[in-house]
């Protein structure tokens, strides 16, 4: 049997509420496990209200095997030519058919289309210790055609952001990556 990889613009009017739950889920899961390093166990990478935003807001796309959901991302403009995509999430029962590759690629034609010639993405890792899956992170990122344009600090990055800075377990930077479209 045929798997069909499905990616559409997510919309509260036809997601029921158990759905968006799905997809809040798969999110904070990836989240509390690729980033534990970061910011300790049990880590929630945003309230479930601000999940919704991120859905009304017009910036999430979801992705659907076989009809049920299996991940999503944030994409959104950055500047006038450069967009930016964040939150990427797959359910990890599917790892490796192809969900996150295919909700980047969503998120780069969306990007053209909308005018962009550049998308950014960035990766949280600790200073002090290697974390294998941030390793794989950026390799798979590199093989996509993402290259290292920096490296800063979390409040370097994001100044507005000094409370959450303070949940850091341990010094981390900002790796931001750029792909021309």
């Amino acid at each position: 049997m045929s798997e069909s990889l499905q990616v559409e613009l997510a919309d509260l009017n036809k997601l029921n509420g158990q759905e968006v739950k799905k997809l809040f889920d798969i999110m904070i899961h990836g989240y509390a496990t690729t980033e534990a390093e970061v910011w300790g166990p049990n880590y929630m990478r945003m309230p479930f209200e601000e999940f919704n935003e991120v859905i009304t807001s017009g910036q999430l796309f979801i992705a659907r095997l076989n009809n049920e959901l299996v991940g999503s991302i944030q994409v959104k403009p950055l500047t006038e030519d450069t967009y930016v995509f964040g939150l990427l999430s797959a359910d990890f029962n599917q790892k490796g058919k192809g969900i996150g590759r295919k909700l980047i690629e969503t998120a780069e034609d969306h990007a053209r289309q909308a005018g962009a010639n550049y998308m950014q993405l960035e990766i949280l890792r600790p200073l002090d210790i290697d974390v294998p899956f941030k390793t794989v992170l950026k390799d798979w990122y590199e093989g996509m055609g993402y290259k290292l344009e920096s490296t800063m600090t979390f409040i370097e990055r994001k100044p507005h952001r000094t409370e959450k800075a303070k949940q850091l377990i341990r010094p981390s930077v900002f790796d931001c990556y750029l792909k021309e479209l």
